[in-house]
């Protein structure tokens, strides 16, 4: 098989993978001002975030909430072991970082598999999990 089919076909299993990503992300106060807050999905689905979320990251975000967008993408990295997790946007790593009482937070925010299951307690409609396409290789 030559490389070009094989680069083709990782392409695509990872499309289908991260089919779940966002077509666009809006901001959180404009989710906030509708009725039924949600967001479109690559696979044309509509996704419906929780407006308990919403409203308790524009509580804890104050002057920054509008700057939010969602759903926080945070990239899942393959590695040896568990992997690791980031969140490369500057709000969305403040937003987890005050969710979670992490404390001297740095951009871009690294997180454990064990922080990834209490966030996506908290947070499970308002996070997305995505695989890094740069680390299929």
């Amino acid at each position: 098989m030559s490389d070009n089919y094989i680069e083709r076909f990782l392409n695509e299993e990872l499309r289908l993978v991260n089919k779940h990503a966002p077509y666009e992300r809006r901001n959180l106060c404009e989710l906030l001002e509708m009725e039924i807050p949600y967001i479109v999905l690559r696979d044309g689905s509509q996704h419906i975030l929780d407006p308990r979320e919403l409203r308790r990251l524009h509580d804890i975000l104050a002057g920054d909430a509008c700057r939010l967008q969602l759903p926080i993408v945070i990239e899942y990295i393959p590695g040896e072991r568990e992997g690791t997790y980031v969140v490369r946007d500057e709000i969305g790593a403040k937003a987890i970082a005050l969710v979670m009482n992490m404390e001297n937070p740095t951009i871009p925010l690294f997180l454990s598999r064990t922080h990834i299951l209490v966030l996506r307690r908290i947070l499970r409609t308002t996070t997305t999990i995505l695989l890094n396409p740069g680390s299929v290789n």
